[in-house]
């Protein structure tokens, strides 16, 4: 378990902090059931435990500290709770003959995702902590994160097909809904680990009025570091495709012998002739540390013509770590659309840190489509 490790002190600080903002439930709804939005338990876990905050980057973990990753999950009620969507993949996901086929997909992408944060933010182990919300209470509970048992998946056909499937594989119960491409499983070996009361403030209008002067000026709350993101992909006909012999897939470009491990991330000229971006990075063939998500660092260079690629040097050591280290990936494999949706990102972030140094994230779509304060594009 993780939270039973963590200093006392800590713990104590958590727990008070989830206490308060339960106390504050009559803000929402009329319930004796505490109120805590999944947001805010993240960035109280991550601050009270001093842990690494991958919510927002879509992986399968939702924070890290010492090699272990953290799924983070609250909830009333019932212990069938979501687990993983697969929106992207829904097509693949149809093409299956029978219900058995379809949820072996399932379980193959879960795992698959599982298996790609585990590796890309160097994690040894998951687990779930888990915060279950009942009257005037929170229960702090904690299970192993499992992958799924594929050889041992059974249907439970008494459920009934409907529009869920329900399957085993002999440690979980799991169902998919199949119109929401939704997995979800049943928290059936949650260990009890702490609890603390919450008292739910009758007026919280009134608590927060007493509390804060209204001459206190409310700042706009900035990221912390400069950010940049750029897509792994492009539309091209009207489908989402990535390029057969550049960026990812330079290696399979004609030409001067080329090593396999060659990649690079494409900088389009739209993002480079955003404001924002235009000095973000040092200039053309002037070499920076970059951060991996598992806290190994390389050199890299923004490089090419007019600066449209991002790529290490030397230039293998980047998809040395993405393609074999990460994705697990035979020399020779092609990188697909199809395949970046089933590893669970399509889209790089990038944060300076200071000059001359900056952290890379991979994740979805969607980080691209609310820095740049865009629609975000239909692709599920």
């Amino acid at each position: 378990m993780f939270y039973d490790k963590q200093p006392k002190e800590q713990q104590e600080n958590y727990k008070k902090m989830i206490a308060t903002i339960g106390s504050l439930s009559n803000l929402f709804a009329d319930s004796k059931n505490p109120a805590l939005y999944y947001r805010a338990h993240e960035n109280c876990f991550c601050k009270y435990f001093d842990a690494e905050n991958l919510a927002r980057h879509d992986c399968s973990a939702d924070a890290s500290k010492n090699r272990v990753g953290i799924g983070l999950k609250t909830w009333v009620g019932s212990n069938n709770q979501k687990v993983a969507e697969f929106g992207k993949l829904r097509e693949q996901i149809s093409d299956a003959k029978n219900d058995y086929e379809m949820v072996i997909k399932v379980a193959q992408f879960r795992n698959e995702r599982i298996r790609t944060t585990m590796n890309m933010y160097g994690i040894d182990q998951m687990i779930y902590h888990v915060v279950i919300r009942t009257e005037g209470k929170m229960n702090i509970e904690e299970c192993s994160f499992d992958s799924i048992d594929i050889d041992h998946i059974k249907l439970i056909p008494e459920k009934g097909r409907t529009n869920t499937i329900y399957f085993s594989d002999g440690n979980h119960t799991y169902n998919f809904n199949v119109s929401k491409t939704t997995l979800y499983m049943v928290f059936d070996n949650l260990i009890h680990l702490d609890e603390v009361d919450v008292n739910i403030l009758d007026d919280p209008y009134e608590y927060l009025s007493n509390g804060i002067s209204a001459d206190v000026h409310i700042m706009e709350q900035k990221p912390k570091y400069r950010r940049l993101a750029l897509k792994l992909f492009k539309e091209k006909k009207g489908k989402y495709i990535v390029e057969e012999k550049s960026g990812l897939n330079i290696w399979n470009a004609k030409g001067r012998p080329r090593h396999p491990d060659e990649v690079y991330i494409p900088f389009n000229k739209m993002d480079r002739d955003r404001p924002e971006n235009m000095d973000f990075f040092p200039g053309r063939d002037t070499k920076f540390k970059l951060e991996l998500p598992d806290g190994k660092v390389i050199s890299a260079k923004v490089c090419q013509s007019d600066g449209k690629a991002i790529m290490s040097d030397p230039n293998k050591d980047l998809g040395h770590w993405l393609l074999r280290d990460v994705l697990e990936l035979p020399e020779g494999t092609l990188i697909t659309y199809e395949l970046l949706q089933e590893k669970g990102f399509d889209t790089v972030l990038f944060e300076k840190i200071e000059e001359g140094y900056y952290r890379i994230y991979f994740t979805d779509s969607k980080a691209y489509d609310e820095l740049y304060g865009e629609k975000k594009e239909d692709v599920e």
